[in-house]
């Protein structure tokens, strides 16, 4: 009986949590599809097609069935996934619960101290399955997951709900019945089966071993009359569960081949999709590096928990929770292992590295594991501690999925802008990189004829890009060019251009919703530049390295550029700087258009930087197209062109003595320069002088010094600003008539080889700078 009652409080607090989580999430649904899985989902709603990837392949038939029936009573295919997930975590609720109850149950698990937990013998104390649910629930991916119309939320309630399944089971029937089930499931989510199968077979050896070891026990030893005879053990056939689960399996196996066209039509898609994964994804199954390992940790134990804070303590936690449970009941120890284990395995190898949502069942384990582990903690502070982190993460989970809801995912917020934008003659023309190109497939299938009228999509070849659009430019083309990237990506740099309008997850926590195909975007709308280069040049980093891959750089021949004749016309000047890397090399560098020679010069070891006016046109060759640059060293050496600009109306800006090389994050999209103790900005403007604005932004001093670094800016013989920084800062310098050389100053600087062996970096580092523009007319 005090089974029971633990099991039925259980239940009466897993039923009022679940409706607590379905009213707190159904005022909070999303306005647009938000991934590739959710568009090929809602266009399976539509017209199932597993070979149109209407869904993916496996197919997903049971998670389609079900959005189904949900559209049935909504109109619209995202809010009926949407249901199907939020309907789907309440439900989880209540599994997450009765799993842990179970853990917790398990016959022949605990010792008679740890069951009692000073609450009577043969009670489960109310702390092991109430608190890890409260924490589970509220853990900020569970809880923002469950408005994604994706089948993430709807496979992890169908496992868990299995694996409570599958340790309640007392029969052969019975387990046989969770068997079944199991592989039922899999037809909402193939993960399903990492989840389920692992536990059926551990908790079906051990059943048949401790079924042994009970009928050698009641052999030799007549139950004592004080103590209750023990229950009739389990011993399942594992023929019979092996059946039972493959009855499930073709349960929804069997119409999704026949509606695919048969086995070998199925088994191309599968494959095909397959192909596509191990080719197009980051996992750590084909990347063996230190970075892509600790990637795949973070997000698998860090980023579910959406703060650094919160994530540490529940490490810490579900570390002590294995020590004590290790000591007091091993077999729940076990059975979570069993039950999750593979999973983590599975996830940290074969899945997307930085996708959060694939570490959604690593929840449940630990939130269960940091449970276990505040009961080292006297009893009322364990609690205290575990309702704060729940109530931290509710604040957490809620404020996302309320920012989430306000607004359409950034794909859709810019196909709808592109849509809006005023029809141009000629049309315009799209130029995406090479990952937007990619996931951009599935929703302009999905938006369909509201699509904006382009003139043509230009290819996307990897890394060369805007070698597309320089042909089309040469080729004589003079619609706008719509350029989509991937803000961290600089490829759109080797094309002059205007600030675009960026499309971003408006989330307080952003790493919750990592991992989403389209992510995050800029749009460049180029109309005619002023100017835009070849092959060769290594005016971002990226650039840099692409050149050097092709063998494409001034060491192997001249490099060239499109300057536009209206520019040229309008008596502009032009930028150009670099560096020459051999220290024994004096190359000659000429500088050229249409063949009229625009810099001679013999270069020094180091870096260079000039500016020279453009040459003089007729009437003729100032027409309404590019001239041609060309930029060569004689003989050919080792020099990059890292900074160029042309313009007749907008102020230049070079980077001269006391800067060091532009650096870059391919990860995150960072760029950066470091400023000596003293570095010059080289400024020039065809026409006379302007007001100018000098920005600034950077990093904290701080993290390099103990204290801030004193800034001082200098325009000839005035100081125009003069500040100590002791954080991070973005600064707006008004410089009424700027010098030559505007100079930047500051009081620190470190060598990064004097503080570690592992460099022989020997630069003098003083501020990092994150941009530094100038603005005219301010």
């Amino acid at each position: 009986m005090l089974f029971s009652a633990s099991f039925a409080g259980s239940a009466v607090f897993a039923s009022v949590a679940a409706c607590a989580f379905l009213l707190l999430h159904l005022p909070y649904l999303p306005q647009s599809l938000e991934d590739l899985d959710s568009i090929n989902f809602a266009l399976g709603v539509r017209h199932f097609d597993v070979a149109q990837h209407q869904p993916h392949p496996p197919g997903y038939p049971v998670f389609v069935l079900l959005a189904k029936a949900m559209h049935l009573a909504v109109s619209s295919e995202v809010t009926a996934l949407a249901l199907v997930s939020v309907v789907s975590g309440a439900l989880g609720v209540i599994a997450i619960a009765w799993l842990f109850a179970r853990l917790d149950d398990d016959r022949g698990a605990h010792d008679a101290g740890e069951r009692d937990g000073g609450q009577g013998a043969g009670r489960i104390p109310w702390t092991a399955w109430l608190l890890p649910t409260v924490v589970a629930m509220t853990a900020p991916l569970y809880w923002f997951t469950a408005v994604r119309p994706l089948s993430d939320m709807a496979g992890l309630a169908a496992a868990v709900a299995v694996q409570a399944m599958t340790l309640g089971a007392r029969t052969p029937a019975a387990f046989a019945a969770a068997a079944l089930a199991a592989g039922a499931a899999t037809g909402l989510r193939s993960q399903v089966a990492w989840l389920t199968v692992p536990l059926l077979i551990v908790k079906g050896l051990g059943a048949r071993a401790w079924g042994r070891a009970v009928k050698s026990t009641q052999t030799a030893q007549a139950p004592s009359p004080q103590r209750a005879p023990n229950p009739q053990p389990l011993v399942p056939s594992p023929s019979a569960a092996a059946g039972a689960f493959a009855a499930g399996v073709l349960i929804w196996l069997i119409p999704l081949v026949a509606i695919s066209g048969g086995p070998a039509a199925y088994w191309r898609a599968l494959s095909n999709q397959g192909a596509e994964d191990l080719g197009n994804i980051t996992m750590l199954w084909t990347r063996h590096d230190v970075r892509t390992a600790l990637d795949a940790l973070y997000y698998a134990l860090v980023a579910p928990w959406a703060t650094w804070t919160v994530a540490m303590v529940m490490l810490v936690c579900a570390a002590l929770g294995i020590a004590r449970l290790r000591r007091r009941n091993r077999t729940a120890l076990v059975l979570v292992a069993a039950a999750f284990g593979p999973y983590f395995v599975f996830d940290l190898l074969f899945q997307e590295t930085f996708t959060s949502r694939y570490a959604l069942p690593l929840v449940v384990p630990m939130a269960y594991l940091a449970a276990a582990g505040t009961r080292w903690l006297p009893a009322q502070a364990g609690v205290i501690l575990a309702v704060a982190i729940a109530m931290f993460d509710a604040h957490v989970g809620g404020t996302s999925i309320a920012a989430y809801s306000r607004q359409k995912a950034p794909a859709f917020r810019l196909l709808d802008d592109l849509a809006a934008e005023p029809q141009t003659v000629p049309p315009p023309v799209l130029a995406m990189d090479r990952r937007n190109a990619f996931d951009f497939r599935r929703p302009i299938v999905w938006v369909g004829a509201s699509m904006a009228r382009v003139a043509e999509t230009l290819p996307s070849p990897p890394q060369h890009e805007w070698l597309e659009a320089m042909r089309f430019w040469n080729r004589g083309g003079r619609g706008p060019v719509w350029f989509v990237v991937d803000p961290k990506r600089t490829a759109v740099d080797l094309v002059q251009h205007g600030d675009p309008k960026s499309y971003r997850w408006q989330l307080p926590y952003p790493v919750l919703v990592s991992g989403a195909r389209p992510d995050e975007m800029d749009w460049y709308r180029v109309e005619r530049p002023e100017w835009y280069v070849g092959e060769g040049w290594a005016l971002t980093p990226e650039a840099a390295g692409v050149a050097a891959a092709d063998k494409r750089g001034l060491a192997n021949g001249p490099i060239h550029a499109g300057v536009a004749n209206r520019v040229v016309s309008a008596g502009a000047r032009f930028m150009i700087g670099g560096r020459s890397f051999d220290p024994a090399a004096r190359p000659r560098l000429t500088a050229s258009v249409n063949g009229v020679v625009l810099l001679d010069k013999t270069l020094a070891p180091g870096p260079f930087l000039d500016f020279v006016p453009a040459p003089s046109m007729n009437s003729h060759e100032a027409s309404d197209g590019y001239s041609a640059l060309t930029i060569a060293t004689a003989p050919p050496a080792p020099v990059a062109i890292e900074q160029f600009d042309v313009s007749a109306t907008r102020p230049l800006l070079g980077f001269g003595v006391g800067w060091h090389e532009q650096e870059f994050n391919p990860a995150t999209g960072l760029r950066w320069r470091w400023l000596s103790e003293r570095g010059e900005l080289q400024m020039r403007r065809a026409a006379g002088p302007l007001p100018t604005t000098l920005h600034l932004e950077g990093e904290s001093p701080r993290k390099y010094f103990s204290r801030g670094s004193r800034l001082v800016v200098r325009s000839g013989d005035r100081v125009v600003f003069d500040r100590v920084l002791d954080a991070d800062f973005s600064v707006d310098v008004p410089i009424a008539e700027p010098a030559d050389p505007v100079i930047l100053e500051t009081d620190q600087i470190y060598v990064p080889a004097d503080r570690s062996r592992r460099t022989q970096d020997r630069r003098h580092l003083g501020l990092r700078i994150f941009s530094c523009v100038v603005e005219s007319g301010k």
